[in-house]
């Protein structure tokens, strides 16, 4: 049997719910509710996680000592352990596939749908169009100060050559569906 390529570090699999949680707690300790606050803030309606699913979920990344509870005046207030640090940076490691993947996957969903369908998730999203949707996510967000000048530049410089390349596939798809229209 082949090894698997570019497979995650052996560390416990965890919920997109407790990556947010982890993330959160690694710039400082919080209380439960507050995390939960944060996220259905970030999310602005879109998803809105319950207490429910919040205190199991810190739970569990507890039990495999990623994060641990201190109790203030009362509160439980949760911290990120060393090993809840490592496991981001492992993990941190793993994204650059992780979004290679998503992309295939999305390219892949696309090409294998009917019309009906993408003319469906078409519309939906056309009628979104007035929100101010960030197609790019999230990847503007690590060029931060805390990211040196030349990880940035070369980020930038790589994702402006991308960004053309897909900007010269919209400007050959409209150019030619305005053609037909004439």
């Amino acid at each position: 049997m082949t090894p698997l390529r570019n497979a995650m570090p052996m560390h416990p699999k965890i919920s997109p719910l407790q990556m947010l949680l982890l993330i959160q707690l690694e710039a400082s300790p919080k209380y439960g509710y507050e995390m939960l606050k944060s996220i259905k803030d970030a999310f602005e309606g879109i998803w809105e996680p319950r207490t429910g699913t919040i205190y199991p979920a810190l739970k569990s990344l507890e039990k495999r000592l990623l994060v641990e509870t201190q109790v203030r005046d009362g509160v439980g207030f949760y911290h990120i352990t060393a090993d809840g640090r490592q496991f981001l940076l492992e993990i941190g490691a793993q994204q650059a596939m992780n979004m290679k993947f998503s992309s295939r996957f999305l390219d892949t969903l696309t090409k294998w749908m009917s019309p009906d369908l993408k003319k469906n998730i078409l519309s939906n999203i056309s009628a979104m169009a007035g929100e101010d949707m960030n197609f790019v996510g999230g990847i503007i967000h690590f060029l931060d100060g805390s990211v040196d000048r030349n990880t940035k530049l070369l980020f930038l410089k790589t994702f402006r050559a991308n960004l053309s390349r897909r900007l010269v596939e919209l400007d050959t798809m409209i150019n030619d569906l305005e053609a037909k229209t004439l």
